[in-house]
């Protein structure tokens, strides 16, 4: 069955999300199906890549500050030719969930409403949001949460089970061959001016304080004869700017960058202070190249080790200087086991966390498919 699908997100930076949308589109793409993407707010800067591979982005509507109530005009008027509406966060959830209510009021058909809760860092910024998110739900057909700690937050609101549902994020998953990984960290090393054999951490995030980049900081302090990298852009200017001002000389602050892969090829090691994820992207995506990683223990982190028998990653507890650098100093001296690790996620990324497989669990709920 092919589907009329049109996706509302608020912005299209270089992020987690924006990935997610970019691979579960073309998935859907590839399978058929009419597909549109509304981006109406000012960051737009993936909107002509997302253009340049096929994909049919609208950006004719451009969002006032506050609650734009002619928002709610235009999502019921660009609705109307689709199948499916998918919002992607809360805003655009904001604005979907009451016009089809409305549309219930008077008897108006309005597409099935699927959301993905894609993280839940703004409940940290404004404690308000929570009741948003309540309201909203109830206009909801499912609510997608991409780990069981979003999908326990809903019912902890009182959303139904029925109504919900845990599909895990996904990736690309490619075999990469060694000439290119060679490139890749011969250019990467080249880039920043250090010899071939100087171990480089990654760490790719949005640069706020969930992310605890400031705890990277202060163990690459121990290790001054490593690199470690952040990439992504700043999510909150005075802890980028502190972050500036605190860092040593060997950690690099890359910012929003188009060529992720492509330095994850060039690393050693992936790294993760985080004290809250979903399913986080630059992991798999890490997990898709091989990259060994070395994460926080925290629930969207430990959900990687869910379903295999192998170890997939090394882990840390959260906000913890001393075993974080204990880690750090384990995967160092114990390539055998970094190898293994690397190994291992790769497999588990490929068979539970690949694109195609997210697109099919998505089309289930599109459908009502349990």
């Amino acid at each position: 069955m092919k589907l009329r699908i049109l996706h509302l997100t608020q912005f299209l930076g270089v992020g987690g999300l924006e990935k997610v949308l970019f691979l579960l589109i073309n998935e859907q793409l590839k399978a058929g199906h009419e597909v549109e993407l509304v981006v109406y707010d000012y960051e737009q800067s993936w909107v002509e890549y997302f253009r340049q591979q096929g994909i049919k982005v609208d950006t004719t509507f451009m969002k006032s500050k506050g609650y734009d109530h002619k928002l709610l005009k235009y999502i019921s008027h660009k609705a109307k030719n689709f199948d499916v509406v998918h919002t992607h966060d809360l805003n655009p959830h904001m604005y979907a969930a009451p016009v089809k209510f409305l549309h219930g009021l008077i008897g108006k058909a309005f597409p099935r409403l699927v959301h993905t809760a894609h993280g839940m860092d703004h409940l940290h910024k404004r404690p308000i949001t929570k009741l948003y998110e309540k309201i909203c739900s109830y206009s909801t057909d499912i609510t997608i949460g991409v780990s069981t700690a979003v999908c326990d937050y809903y019912y902890d609101l009182g959303v139904t089970k029925k109504k919900i549902a845990n599909i895990n994020n996904g990736t690309l998953v490619l075999e990469a061959p060694a000439s290119s990984v060679r490139a890749a960290r011969e250019n990467l090393r080249s880039n920043l001016g250090l010899s071939f054999e100087t171990p480089i951490w990654t760490s790719v995030a949005r640069i706020v304080p969930l992310k605890d980049q400031l705890l990277i900081c202060e163990v690459a302090k121990l290790f001054p004869e490593m690199c470690f990298l952040l990439v992504g852009p700043s999510g909150d200017d005075n802890y980028w700017n502190q972050l500036q001002e605190i860092r040593p000389a060997n950690v690099h602050m890359l910012g929003a960058r188009s060529d992720i892969s492509e330095i994850l090829m060039g690393s050693d090691y992936f790294i993760s202070a985080s004290r809250h994820e979903g399913i986080p992207v630059s992991v798999l995506e890490a997990g898709a190249l091989r990259i060994p990683c070395l994460l926080s223990d925290i629930p969207g982190h430990q959900v990687l080790q869910e379903g295999s028998n192998e170890k997939v990653a090394l882990y840390f507890k959260p906000a913890d200087l001393n075993d974080l650098a204990e880690k750090v100093k384990s995967a160092i001296g114990n390539k055998t086991l970094t190898d293994s690790i690397g190994s291992a996620l790769h497999q588990h990324v490929k068979e539970n966390f690949s694109s195609t497989t997210m697109y099919k669990r998505y089309l289930d709920a599109y459908l009502g498919r349990p």
